[in-house]
């Protein structure tokens, strides 16, 4: 198993390559050519890409979900939570935590092209049909739907479930911290425990990374054990 992250103008995609091949968001809307590079740079046949899975239904990670679908013939796959997104193209409503965070919504948070999903998840989803060892697990906190994928060799792809880094993930991309936006702090912190849970050996992050989970169990050491608020 191999894990290709797809670095896109404001997000990270992932390819996830196994018995087949998965794809792991979709970056922001026209990127779909980029993530078929990376495809045929990674030496896979787009025709093994056996599904188009989503950590959340944010613009900057299903902008280019319809104009991928268009080039591989693979089922999408969100959590119901966050089906309207994408099917509408019309982004829910974030909360940003900073004023940076106000910046970035106003510049990445627009409408894009939608497309209907093939597949809804609702709590978690095996990913053994489409040939690869891992499973999909709910972790709501930075949207109503985030899921995060648990991977057979140990790795984790988490989405916003954090970041890397500050300047969305270009500066200090390794440091764990929150992302711009949060919609439900203690889903958030609690989607966390479970991750950690799962003991992964590297989180895979949509913004900046990897990250390291003993440096994150440090990082958020007080809110994860409720000695103290977050900060």
């Amino acid at each position: 198993m191999r894990v290709v992250p797809i670095k896109l103008a404001f997000s990270n995609a992932y390819l996830v390559i196994d018995q087949r091949a998965i794809v792991i968001d979709t970056g922001s809307p026209n990127e779909a050519a980029k993530i078929m590079t990376a495809i045929k740079r990674a030496d896979v046949d787009p025709q093994r890409v056996a599904l188009i899975l989503h950590t959340h239904g944010h613009p900057d990670h299903a902008g280019s979900t319809r104009q991928l679908r268009s080039l591989i013939d693979a089922p999408t796959a969100i959590h119901t939570c966050d089906a309207a997104m994408l099917t509408s193209g019309i982004p829910d409503p974030v909360k940003p935590i900073s004023l940076e965070a106000q910046l970035v919504k106003a510049m990445l948070v627009k409408p894009f092209p939608g497309i209907k999903p093939d597949l809804i998840i609702e709590r978690e989803m095996a990913l053994h049909e489409f040939g690869v060892d891992g499973r999909v697990i709910y972790t709501p906190g930075h949207t109503p739907g985030s899921i995060s994928v648990l991977l057979g060799n140990g790795e984790a792809i988490i989405g916003d479930v954090l970041m890397g880094g500050m300047m969305g993930g270009n500066l200090f991309g390794s440091r764990p911290n929150y992302h711009y936006f949060i919609d439900d702090r203690v889903a958030l912190h609690a989607s966390l425990k479970t991750i950690l849970a799962q003991a992964p050996a590297r989180l895979h992050v949509g913004h900046g990374g990897p990250l390291d989970p003993e440096e994150v169990r440090r990082r958020f050491a007080g809110v994860l054990t409720g000695e103290k608020a977050d900060r």
